[in-house]
């Protein structure tokens, strides 16, 4: 796995579940990073969100990036139902955060491509995420504009992704 650019210790991708310790901080800054794209979803439901995750289940699931020291760098999650009033749109890559000392680094990258492979070893033909504006950094994973539509009123654009294998393609997901 690729070190960020400045990283001064080599950081390590594992599943929440396998380190709950993070999941605090991590509802805390999901609810202020999202809260406005979400009616009723503060830090309390963020964190009972991030306890519906099981080892050895398949969905929900969320990866965090982070220092064997026990800092916390960022986190990815694969869920269903991420969008009200997409219910027939599923899986969704969602919350992909880095927190911003940490940014620029690669790991946004790093944790996207750990959630794809995830969703191509599982042969999920597609899978969904919306932006307010990420669109260009989710179309170097072969993500596609859907549609444009609103989240509690914000603007937000509705991307598709279609797992490689459909195509009988090798899983080269990332365009840099």
């Amino acid at each position: 796995m690729p070190l960020p650019k400045t990283a001064t210790e080599p950081f390590t991708v594992a599943r929440l579940c396998e380190v709950p310790s993070f999941a605090p901080a991590l509802a805390e800054a999901h609810a202020r990073e999202w809260g406005h794209l979400y009616a009723n979803w503060n830090q309390a439901t963020a964190l009972a969100d991030f306890r519906l995750e099981r080892a050895g289940s398949d969905l929900p699931t969320t990866w965090v990036a982070h220092y064997s020291s026990g800092i916390l760098l960022g986190s990815v999650s694969l869920v269903l139902d991420d969008l009200p009033g997409h219910p027939d749109l599923n899986p969704w890559l969602a919350s992909l955060f880095v927190f911003p000392k940490f940014r620029g680094r690669g790991l946004g990258r790093v944790l996207t491509q750990k959630a794809l492979d995830f969703l191509h070893e599982h042969r999920y033909p597609h899978a969904f995420v919306f932006t307010e504006d990420q669109v260009p950094f989710f179309s170097k994973f072969q993500f596609a504009v859907h549609a444009k539509t609103q989240a509690q009123g914000h603007e937000v654009t509705l991307m598709k992704w279609t797992s490689p294998h459909l195509s009988g393609g090798k899983a080269v997901l990332f365009r840099g």
